[in-house]
């Protein structure tokens, strides 16, 4: 049993293993960075939270209409795993 001093710890290191689990197995929205009510800048505080660090920022096109000239915003994390700040949606390329 995890002592309650330790609850938020151990939910924050559950939550990372999430991510890289889903990021790692062809992408997906982790429970910790879905949900509607989340901004941009309120997903990157629960990134840094759980310990991820930012490598890059950048836009990517809207997927409902490729023609907006405003994108959606996107990380790419030190660890290389790609983070959509606008649904929380994340993947990580495999690499060689």
């Amino acid at each position: 049993m995890i002592p309650e001093n330790l609850r938020e710890q151990w939910e924050l290191v559950r939550a990372r293993a999430e991510v890289l689990f889903l990021a790692d197995h062809g992408g997906g929205c982790p429970d910790c960075l879905a949900g509607d009510g989340l901004t941009p800048a309120a997903r990157r505080v629960i990134l840094r939270r759980m310990g991820f660090r930012v490598a890059e920022e950048y836009d990517m096109p809207d997927p409902k209409d490729l023609d907006s000239p405003v994108g959606w915003p996107w990380v790419r994390l030190t660890n290389n795993v790609a983070v959509s700040l606008a649904d929380g949606f994340v993947s990580r390329a495999k690499t060689r």
